[in-house]
């Protein structure tokens, strides 16, 4: 592999080597998991050499194993839901903290063999390993601007780094924090041809005249499923085309049983299909089956899915959950009020039957994608983080 000069250590004369520490990298993936797992990725294309500590359950199988991985166990509540209990947060909270009080000392240790930490918005780790004397630069990434911070570790971290409505948020907070943006694989992921959508579909087992939309998030209270399934409901019984129609649900949560059941009750369980954890690699072919996606969140800091749905060249119906509509509003898709199914069944009745439209917000969605969402500029602007971070005590 020939290495970029930005991937290089800037005084060692050697390939920059990175920690990144993602506790649930191995465990389950959203937007925090797919940036450090497809940013670890193309560092390592341009050159340097990284290393992931991750987590596991207390016990069994790793559910989400990462080649090259250090995995440091403690208790997973996967089932819990802890966005839709009062004082559920707590309960996730003290997970997570048991989980760095356990990775501290694995992670100092390791902390000798590299050059820089990149940590997933884990602020009490920071905390221990300063306790610890670890003196190496640590880089945390911020994936929400509402993180539990008891301590003040943010202040400890040598750089804060976000993206989307985090970056604003964060800054009125007085802090300082770097744009990095998140991005899309616009080779894995882009449009199929007419001839590979019918065969996926086919392999799917959906007809090939449906029309068929797709959501892809953890079943979780800020997403909103329920709004989702009661919009597909009133969209399903206006609409008067003969052809079918199918709304894909990829991933799993604590919700997935009570969903389920609202389906049934709705009377759209038949075309409604749960496709539990889809793996990132196959995203692709899930979405090559459909017309449109869906988003019908309560809030999005930023949203991996708009921009891998754009780089398909779907149109996107979303919500007005925060930074989605700043990613669809240059003509990559519509947005309607959050919360609104009568709105949203709406705007799924008119995107059916405009197929011309529905095509013309494709073509700028992934022209978009292209233009503003790649890895490796947002890798780059990171590398360059990192080594004025390394060339600091020098000055």
């Amino acid at each position: 592999m020939s290495l970029d000069a930005a991937a290089m250590h800037p005084t060692a004369g050697r390939p920059l080597r990175v920690l990144f520490v993602n506790r649930m990298a191995c465990l389950e993936r959203g937007g925090g998991e797919t940036f450090d797992l497809e940013m670890s990725r193309e560092l390592r294309r341009l050159g340097a050499e990284v290393g992931l500590v991750s987590g596991g359950p207390a016990w069994g199988r790793v559910p989400r194993p990462v080649e090259g991985a250090v995995v440091v166990r403690s208790p997973w509540l996967k089932w819990f839901p802890w966005d839709k209990v009062k004082g559920g947060w707590r309960v996730r909270e003290g997970e997570f903290a048991w989980w760095q009080r356990r990775a501290a000392p694995v992670v100092a240790r390791m902390a000798t063999g590299y050059d820089v930490i990149q940590v997933c918005e884990l602020p009490e780790l920071v905390w221990r390993l300063r306790r610890r004397g670890v003196a190496k630069p640590i880089v945390m990434r911020m994936t929400a601007p509402n993180y539990y911070d008891p301590r003040g570790a943010a202040g400890m971290a040598s750089a804060l780094m976000a993206s989307g409505m985090s970056i604003a948020a964060m800054r009125a907070k007085g802090l300082d924090v770097h744009d990095i943006p998140n991005a899309v694989d616009v080779v894995r992921f882009a449009p199929v041809a007419a001839a590979e959508k019918r065969s996926l579909r086919q392999t799917a087992g959906i007809p090939e005249d449906a029309f068929v939309a797709v959501y892809a998030a953890r079943l979780q209270g800020f997403k909103n499923h329920d709004m989702l399934l009661r919009a597909w409901a009133r969209f399903m019984q206006a609409r008067t085309a003969s052809r079918p129609a199918v709304l894909l649900l990829a991933g799993q949560g604590p919700l997935e049983a009570p969903l389920k059941q609202e389906a049934a009750e709705l009377g759209v369980a038949g075309s409604v299909r749960f496709l539990g954890e889809v793996a990132h690699a196959t995203l692709p072919e899930v979405f090559g089956t459909a017309d449109l996606g869906v988003i019908s969140s309560d809030y999005e800091s930023f949203c991996f899915a708009a921009i891998e749905m754009m780089a398909c060249g779907l149109p996107v119906l979303t919500t007005d959950c925060g930074w989605v509509p700043k990613l669809v509003q240059d003509g990559a898709g519509r947005v309607v009020p959050v919360g609104d199914a009568e709105a949203f069944a709406t705007a799924l009745g008119e995107l059916e039957a405009d197929t011309t439209g529905r095509a013309r917000l494709g073509r700028t969605g992934r022209q978009l994608a292209v233009e503003r969402h790649t890895w490796e500029a947002s890798a780059r602007k990171l590398l360059a983080l990192y080594r004025g971070l390394l060339d600091a005590p020098r000055a």
